[in-house]
């Protein structure tokens, strides 16, 4: 669960207009099964994504902000799955 606590700041740090880099996304490891393992996963592609797109969000305001809303997209997906799946 610790991890999964760590995939969630990370997306929290972008979601407040933070950058994050490579390192910091490679280092998560989670474990879960199910949707939550899909979400989880979903999540980490996107966050690399948005890492390796850094250069060309910088230069496109719209990208930017469409992979920060799929990032908020994904976390709430993740925080559903987890309370549901935690009661």
């Amino acid at each position: 669960m610790r991890d999964i606590k760590e995939l969630i700041g990370i997306i929290m740090r972008v979601l407040d207009r933070g950058e994050i880099n490579e390192n910091e996304v490679l280092d998560l490891d989670f474990d879960a099964d199910g949707d939550l393992l899909t979400a989880l996963n979903e999540a980490y592609i996107k966050l690399l994504e948005f890492v390796h797109d850094r250069d060309v969000r910088r230069a496109n305001d719209a990208l930017d902000e469409e992979e920060r809303a799929a990032l908020q997209v994904s976390l709430n997906k993740i925080v559903k799955l987890y309370d549901s799946g935690s009661s």
